[in-house]
């Protein structure tokens, strides 16, 4: 949990000045009873109003100070859980940054949704709650006891027996509650998941016409949680009412034995008074660290889910080399991958090369491992065992950020941020000037741009399929890399813009291409093709030879023949 709480070492000074009001809060707080009694006792008893009125000044006087204490310590606890709570989420975004896929498949991305805003909601929430009740609520509790014993009366045990009681009933409330807060996070991730299935789906919804359908089953997931917060908050608040009527008997029971001791001469009225007012503050002290205790459990959960991510494990880590040379070529050499949890491999004795000038190209059918070994290249996944070698090292000895300074990647789902054309550019390249992006856009054939400062929803919405992989080629091709890698992005394009572009390619002459497709439009003009099936290199060669001597290749190429026909 030291994760956990590291974000409030810069907060310490708040956290003393919180401490420095709370102690006045109290102090203000156990002396009115006192004033109060020697109101009753004194003032009222001599008829002595200048005495009244002195004293009733100094009261007020205690209540200013006390207000200007409350509203100091919750100025400085909102400051400390709000700026704790934008930390830790910083710490949690910059976690998550880090994960490769392995981690993204132990934790989803729901959860991860839930983790960092829900349950660090949860954790401000406490914060707040510990610097407003926690430490308030005891140093109340046992400043009230001390003073009530000063009074010397034989009341004291009325006290006990009401402390007992409440004890009793806050046992019963979390035996009853606590059990549901886990439930109660785990069916928040289940109504984030739902909802973003729901809504990236919306478009096969509505062509199934499966609106009914979802709707029930998101309003199942909405019943379960509305459920479960009805019957936990419906326990927590019969609480308050059971509560109340114990303090009311415990004051009937002050009163009825506090008489007979009045009349017989052995406490004073107004000591009675403060008696009361004495024991109200404590059962309330304990009131509030009951209702802190019982709402602990959900905070512990919330807290395990969030120090979860922070101490989850990164399986992609730093080498500790920088520099890599110049026009380096990239060697597979008899790589392995298999995915966690799988029984079989994905990859199966891997050996190939990417050399500088040369364009690389992969096909095979649906489920081949084309997309895992693009991915292997940049460390978004690591081999079970074999090498993946950059200019003769180990790509696992270079800095992540040195290697993947080297490579832009364009992945096989076109992926825009919202923003504008400009921005989402300038993400392949943070300086690129506006001559630069317009270069790229025009070798990617984007000819539907007319802005640079063109908005860009989010997930790129406002544009099509072809359109959205036209700009992820244009960001990918703006910046000068070592490696192009191109999974399947050609896919959505018409052929004539496909042949623009990949002519347009050839301008990256002196760096290594790797392009891997369905389509042999896309790669049958590449110095190498390699054909893959069930994770194995069948084959490899130019489209004349593969043509010729690989039946693989051959099925494909049949299956695409009006394309060939077309491009012939």
């Amino acid at each position: 949990m030291i994760k956990l709480i590291s974000p409030l070492k810069n907060k310490i000074g708040y956290i003393i000045a919180i401490f420095l009001f709370l102690i006045i809060q109290v102090y203000c707080d156990l002396t009115l009873p006192q004033y109060t009694a020697e109101i009753v006792n004194t003032g009222i008893q001599n008829t002595d109003f200048n005495f009244i009125i002195a004293t009733g000044e100094m009261m007020l006087l205690m209540v200013a100070i006390s207000a200007v204490a409350t509203v100091g310590v919750s100025y400085f606890s909102s400051r400390v859980s709000s700026g704790y709570a934008k930390d830790l989420r910083k710490i949690v975004y910059s976690k998550v940054l880090r994960f490769s896929n392995h981690e993204l498949n132990e934790i989803s991305r729901s959860s991860l949704i839930t983790r960092s805003t829900n349950d660090i909601n949860q954790l401000q929430s406490v914060l707040a709650m510990i610097f407003t009740t926690l430490l308030f609520a005891p140093l109340l509790g046992v400043g009230s006891i001390i003073k009530a014993f000063e009074l010397e009366t034989e009341l004291s045990w009325i006290i006990a027996v009401t402390f007992v009681a409440v004890i009793i009933l806050l046992v019963i409330v979390m035996v009853r509650v606590l059990p549901y807060f886990k439930i109660t996070q785990e069916i928040i991730d289940k109504i984030n998941k739902t909802s973003r299935e729901i809504l990236i789906g919306i478009p096969v919804i509505k062509a199934f016409v499966r609106q009914d359908y979802e709707q029930k089953r998101f309003q199942k997931i909405n019943q379960e949680f509305y459920d479960v917060n009805i019957y936990v908050f419906k326990t927590i608040l019969i609480m308050l009412p059971l509560m109340t009527l114990i303090m009311n008997i415990m004051v009937v029971l002050i009163l009825y034995y506090g008489a007979y001791d009045a009349i017989s001469s052995s406490i004073l009225t107004g000591d009675i008074i403060a008696f009361i007012q004495y024991a109200t503050q404590i059962v309330t002290s304990f009131l509030m660290i009951g209702a802190f205790f019982i709402m602990l459990p959900r905070i512990l959960v919330s807290g395990r889910r969030v120090n979860e991510v922070l101490t989850t494990e990164i399986t992609i880590t730093d080498g500790n080399l920088e520099k890599i040379d110049e026009n380096s070529a990239i060697e597979f050499r008899h790589v392995y991958y298999q995915y966690p949890g799988s029984e079989k491999e994905t990859l199966k004795d891997i050996n190939f090369s990417l050399q500088p000038g040369k364009t690389t190209a992969i096909i095979g059918g649906t489920g081949s491992g084309k997309s895992t070994i693009i991915n292997l290249i940049p460390r978004l996944q690591d081999p079970t065992s074999g090498e993946i070698l950059i200019g003769g090292q180990n790509i696992k000895d270079f800095k992540l950020k040195s290697l993947r300074d080297k490579i832009s990647f364009t992945p096989q789902k076109a992926i825009l941020f919202q923003g504008t054309v400009r921005s989402n550019l300038q993400t392949g390249k943070n300086d690129a000037t506006d001559d630069e992006i317009n270069d790229a856009l025009r070798l990617a054939q984007v000819d539907f741009v007319e802005n640079l400062d063109e908005e860009v929803t989010q997930g790129g919405s406002n544009f099509s399929g072809g359109q959205k992989q036209r700009l992820s080629i244009a960001r990918a091709i703006i910046g000068t890399y070592d490696f192009y890698l191109f999974d399947d992005c050609f896919s959505a394009l018409d052929m004539n813009t496909e042949r623009k572009i990949k002519d347009n390619l050839k301008s990256l002459k002196d760096s290594s291409i790797l392009i891997v497709s369905q389509r042999i439009s896309t790669i049958m003009d590449a110095d190498e093709i390699l054909v893959i099936d069930n994770g194995e290199i069948v084959d490899r060669g130019t489209h004349e030879s593969l043509t010729e001597s690989c039946e693989i290749y051959q099925e494909i190429a049949n299956t695409q023949i009006d394309t060939m026909e077309a491009l012939l």
